[in-house]
């Protein structure tokens, strides 16, 4: 199918959610009507705390790309603005390509040229990183899953959403051990799933580029040979869905919400697998349905609910989307000069 067939697809499915969302909206117009009032009258105090959980969760980013790539190279001080950069751009273009996470590769092989890292240890930073942010994430639904389960409140639609999430975490790990242990396999797989891809899409098939494809074996092999090299990156990807869990609870509680971590926990898990299933790039719209939708069940009222969710989805969504998006048209400037 011609590139216009395949807009003319993309089109028709935000046609349909923004169908979905308009129907929603008007037949809970009495409850919406709140929102930009509960906006409006956001508690400063928590306003001020969902920064300062941004700038934590900016920060295990940078430290999460650092960790990774020191421990497949050496990295100094003087690396660390780019590398921050790198990891900001890599934050947004994964949020808005639909690569698995390897849209972000670009902008950190840009970082690590300007200082001097080969190509391949910067992949296999990368690599690194990638595969301990899902495990991160595992540590924290684990985590929170226990507290709520230990008080008794864990519901079926927590255990739901963390479920598909550590199916899709098991995938990942299949296609790393793959990589490492049966690279042919891993090729295969890769051409099928662009057989698929092709299919769906009604466009000519595409052969998996060979190169890319040992680039992940090579990355991958470094990865797994020394396993303690993941704990500090792990340690840091830990902290980004802490950061992301304290933004909901701080945008709960500045729109007069419930001071309450498990509630965000839970709001933020099923916000998090929504957007990985989301028919849009960044799971616009799936992301903020599954947020609501939590804190709706969990007793919340509408306008509550729907205020703290916009409040958590600038800061973790858009707002970053915005500073990526600009660190990488400046990259590129700096390229072309």
């Amino acid at each position: 199918m011609t590139g216009a067939g395949t807009t003319g697809r993309r089109l028709a499915v935000a046609a349909v959610v923004g169908a979905v969302v308009l129907v929603v909206v008007w037949t809970q117009r009495r409850d919406l009507t709140d929102v930009a009032h509960e906006v409006h009258l956001a508690d400063p105090r928590w306003l001020l705390a969902l920064a300062g959980a941004l700038l934590l969760w900016w920060a295990a980013w940078t430290a999460l790309q650092a960790t990774a790539l020191a421990g497949v190279t050496r990295v100094r001080v003087a690396d660390l603005p780019e590398i921050a950069r790198g990891a900001v751009t890599a934050v947004a273009l994964n949020s808005v390509v639909t690569s698995a996470g390897l849209a972000g590769l670009a902008p950190m092989a840009r970082a690590g040229r300007r200082r001097g890292m080969p190509r391949a240890e910067v992949a296999s930073g990368y690599l690194l990183a990638a595969t301990v942010t899902d495990l991160g994430f595992v540590l924290v639904l684990v985590a929170g899953f226990g507290v709520l389960g230990a008080h008794g409140r864990l519901t079926g639609l927590d255990l739901l959403a963390g479920g598909l999430f550590l199916a899709l975490t098991a995938g990942r790990v299949v296609l790393t051990v793959l990589a490492v242990r049966r690279p042919a396999a891993l090729h295969g797989l890769l051409a099928r799933a662009l057989r698929v891809r092709a299919w769906v899409l009604r466009r000519p098939v595409a052969e998996p580029d060979p190169a890319r494809t040992h680039e992940l074996v090579e990355a991958a092999e470094l990865v797994t040979r020394r396993p303690a090299r993941a704990v500090p990156p792990l340690l840091a990807a830990t902290v980004v869905d802490v950061a992301g869990v304290l933004m909901l609870w701080a945008a709960l509680a500045a729109v007069g919400g419930p001071v309450d971590l498990g509630l965000a926990l839970s709001a933020y898990v099923l916000a998090s697998v929504a957007a990985i299933l989301g028919p849009i790039p960044g799971g616009v719209g799936a992301a903020e349905v599954g947020s609501v939708a939590a804190l709706t069940v969990a007793g919340v009222p509408l306008g509550v609910a729907v205020a703290a969710t916009l409040l958590f989805r600038v800061a973790e969504f858009w707002v970053p989307l915005a500073v990526g998006g600009l660190a990488w048209i400046t990259a590129r400037r700096e390229v072309a000069a």
